[in-house]
């Protein structure tokens, strides 16, 4: 199979004709003609100097570590620097002084505050989690609840209904991976992806949560990460296999693919852009 469809677009549309026929794909654009707009946003931001040295001390730092054996949990560092410096140096100044990132998400939470909406906030990082429940709350003067693994599942949809009834704005934080299925929050017309997942089926199904039979305002789905680091690396991988899903029906897991994209995202250096 390997050598007669390769893993790209072009193998992609060679195949498709093959499965078509006994798959039935319904895509949400197909089957929900009656949902408002959507809007997506992704944004490339730049670390701040001190940031830009410090990531790179880090990525070295990992590099000689798992030079021999690079796999995804060696990568969890830099994923964590990049939601924000603290999960990594466990300094407790105000988040937006360093993090250019988190500047940004203040300034979009302006705006959707200003309008009276509400918006979900995807992290996969407990600490993330913890600086925007804590944080978001006093700065904007709204309620900031979330849903991890650490809220029972048969008290989540509770969490949901209590957000949908709050009548001003309001922010939901979510794991994406306890709250990427099962869960209707249209309540929230605001989407913020704050760091991107390895798999973009999580992502898909995360924003999902909001865009879905019931929602009558447009959604804007913004997607935050730092250019020249491991999250461009992986906004690309991202975008990859979205192209290639679009023109067949493949799995989402890239598994067999994990260890070139993992190489391309250590040597990525907010310094040198590619770097050795």
């Amino acid at each position: 199979f390997e050598s007669t469809y390769s893993d790209n677009e072009e193998g992609a549309v060679a195949l498709e004709p093959m499965i078509s026929p006994i798959l039935l794909r319904r895509r949400i654009s197909e089957v929900a003609t009656d949902l408002p707009e959507r809007i997506d946003i992704p944004q490339a931001l730049e670390l701040d100097s001190a940031s830009v040295l410090a990531y790179e001390s880090l990525r070295r730092e990992i590099l000689q570590e798992c030079a021999s054996h690079a796999t995804l949990a060696a990568l969890t560092r830099l994923r964590l620097f990049c939601a924000h410096p603290r999960l990594v140096t466990q300094d407790r100044a105000d988040p937006t002084v360093d993090s250019t990132k988190y500047l940004r998400l203040t300034e979009i939470l302006g705006e959707v505050v200003e309008a009276r909406e509400k918006v979900i906030i995807f992290t996969s990082f407990r600490g993330m989690i913890d600086i925007l429940v804590s944080d978001l709350e006093d700065r904007f003067l709204i309620s900031t609840s979330f849903i991890d693994g650490r809220i029972n599942i048969a008290d989540r949809q509770n969490q949901v209904d209590q957000f949908k009834r709050i009548p001003s704005s309001a922010a939901l934080i979510l794991n994406p991976r306890a709250a990427g299925t099962g869960l209707n929050i249209t309540a929230a017309n605001h989407v913020i992806h704050y760091n991107l997942e390895w798999n973009p089926a999580i992502e898909d199904q995360a924003s999902a949560r909001s865009y879905r039979r019931g929602q009558t305002r447009p959604v804007t789905v913004h997607r935050l990460f730092y250019a020249d680091t491991i999250e461009e690396t992986m906004d690309r991988r991202l975008q990859r296999k979205r192209n290639l899903a679009s023109e067949a029906v493949v799995g989402t897991d890239g598994v067999h693919d994990n260890t070139g994209d993992i190489l391309a995202a250590l040597r990525r250096s907010p310094m040198q852009g590619s770097a050795p």
